[in-house]
C-alpha cells in the first residue's frame, strides 16, 4: 500500500555554479527534479510511502534518474525504461536583484512525453493508494499525457484514492486557452486543488478575494478541499509564503514564514508535499501550517528537493526558531 502515487516527468536540471550566466558557463551542476517528482520525493522524506510513474530512457541517463528516484525513497517499480528516449532537460540561471533567474526548457520528444492512456495499469498502480497525485504540467506534454492524466485519476478514484492536483501553468508548454480547455475536462475528477491567484486570474478569469477565489474552483468543479498559496518577494533573495484553504466549506488560513532563498525552484511542490504530509494525518489546519513551514525551510535548501524530516519542520510550528549553530 502506499500513501501516495505520482504521476509525471523527471527531468535533469543543469545550472552554472551560482550566480554565473548560462552564456558565460564551462560548467553545469546537474540534479534530477520535476514538479511531479519532487511531490512524492517531499513526501518520502517525511516519511511517507510513495511511489512514482513515469518513462525514462533507456540509457545512462534514465538510470542516473532511476537511481536518484531510489535514493529519495520512493517506489520505481513503475518506472518504464524506453530505447531511443531522450531526457527533458531544464537549463538553469540563478539571479540576484536586480537580475531575474533564467529557466531554458529542452523538453520536446522526452520519454515521459510519450506516455499513452494505454502504457499503464492504471487500477493496478492506484490499487490500495491514499493519494493520487499529478499536476497541470504533465498534461501539456502532449495528447497522450492529458489523456493519461484522466485514465490515472478515474482509476484512482474508482480505488477509493483521494485525487490530487497543482494547477500549475507553463506557457512554453501550452497556450492559456489550450490548458484552460484541458483542465475544464481534469479538474471535476479532482478531490484537493492546489493553486494561486496568478493562475486563476490569467487561465481562468478569476476575481475577487481569496474566499471569493476558493469558492469560484469549488462550485465550478466541485473539489472538495481547495487551497491557495501567496508567494511574497521582496527582491530575489528574501520572500514570504502563506496559504488559506476551502475544505468542506470552512475556510482555514495558514500560518505566514519569511525566508532568505537560497533555491526557490521546487519550493511549491514542497508547500504541496507538506500540505499533503498534514492532509494524511487528518488535520487541515495543521496541514496548511505544515506545508507552510516546509515550504519555507525548502527556499534555504539547494535544489528541487528538500531532504528535511517532520521532525525538523515541527520547532517552526511551535515558533522554536533557533539559529544557533548545531555542534
Amino acid at each position: 500500500m502506499q500513501d501516495l502515487v505520482s504521476l509525471g516527468e523527471v527531468m535533469l536540471r543543469m545550472s552554472p555554479p551560482r550566480y554565473e550566466r548560462l552564456r558565460q558557463a564551462t560548467q553545469l551542476d546537474v540534479r534530477v527534479a520535476g514538479s511531479q517528482l519532487n511531490v512524492a520525493a517531499n513526501l518520502a522524506q517525511l516519511g511517507k510511502r510513495t511511489a512514482f510513474v513515469s518513462k525514462l530512457p533507456a540509457n545512462e541517463l534514465g538510470l542516473l534518474a532511476c537511481g536518484v528516484c531510489q535514493g529519495y525513497g520512493l517506489n520505481v517499480s513503475h518506472l518504464q525504461l524506453v530505447e531511443g528516449a531522450r531526457m527533458g532537460v531544464n537549463y538553469l540561471e540563478f539571479g540576484a536583484t536586480p537580475r531575474a533567474e533564467v529557466a531554458v526548457y529542452d523538453r520536446a520528444g522526452s520519454a515521459a512525453s510519450s506516455i499513452e492512456a494505454s502504457d499503464f495499469a492504471w487500477t493496478e498502480i492506484t490499487r490500495g493508494t491514499r493519494l493520487a497525485y499529478t499536476d497541470g504540467i504533465f498534461p501539456g506534454l502532449g495528447a497522450g499525457c492529458f489523456e493519461a492524466t484522466l485514465a490515472f485519476l478515474t482509476a484512482a478514484r474508482e480505488q477509493g484514492a483521494v485525487t490530487c492536483f497543482d494547477v500549475n501553468y507553463r506557457e512554453h508548454l501550452w497556450t492559456i486557452e489550450r490548458a484552460r480547455e484541458a483542465w475544464q475536462v481534469i479538474l471535476p475528477l479532482v478531490d484537493v486543488l492546489a493553486t494561486n491567484r496568478s493562475v486563476s486570474e490569467s487561465v481562468f478569469g478569476y476575481a475577487g478575494s481569496d474566499q471569493e477565489l476558493l469558492a469560484r474552483y469549488h462550485d465550478a468543479f466541485g473539489c472538495g478541499t481547495v487551497c491557495l498559496t501567496t508567494r511574497e518577494m521582496s527582491g530575489v533573495l528574501h520572500g514570504a509564503w502563506s496559504s488559506i484553504a476551502r475544505h468542506e466549506g470552512t475556510v482555514l488560513q495558514g500560518r505566514r514564514y519569511e525566508f532568505d532563498v537560497v533555491d526557490r525552484f521546487g519550493t511549491g511542490d514542497a508547500w504541496f508535499a507538506g500540505f499533503l504530509y498534514g492532509y494524511l494525518e487528518g488535520d487541515i489546519q495543521f496541514a496548511l501550517d505544515f506545508g507552510d513551514a516546509l515550504c519555507a525551510l525548502a527556499h534555504t535548501i539547494e535544489g528541487d528537493v528538500a531532504r528535511i524530516s517532520a521532525a525538523e519542520v515541527m520547532p517552526l510550528l511551535a515558533a522554536e526558531l533557533d539559529l544557533r549553530v548545531r555542534r
